[in-house]
């Protein structure tokens, strides 16, 4: 096992949480950082500590494309779901 390896359950969680509260936009300027997208997770009623590059292999997993993967922080073109 790696320094910090996610679970089974844990990576179905974050699986889940981002596609239960993300949704993609295609053609808009406004992003979220990935950092910014995991903190969310981190502090939802489901959430964890994950590392930041866990939550970036998360969105790839959920087929989420980052803007720049150079970057440290991967900014995704993206919408919260409201809360209804």
């Amino acid at each position: 096992m790696g320094d910090y390896e996610l679970s089974d359950i844990e990576i179905k969680t974050i699986d889940n949480w981002i596609k239960e509260n993300i949704l993609p936009q295609k053609g808009s300027k406004n992003t979220y950082a990935s950092f910014a997208l995991k903190t969310l997770f981190e502090e939802s009623s489901v959430g964890f500590f994950v590392t930041n590059k866990q939550f970036k292999e998360a969105m790839v997993r959920c087929n989420f494309s980052p803007v720049n993967k150079n970057k440290l922080n991967w900014d995704f073109r993206v919408s919260l779901k409201s809360e209804s």
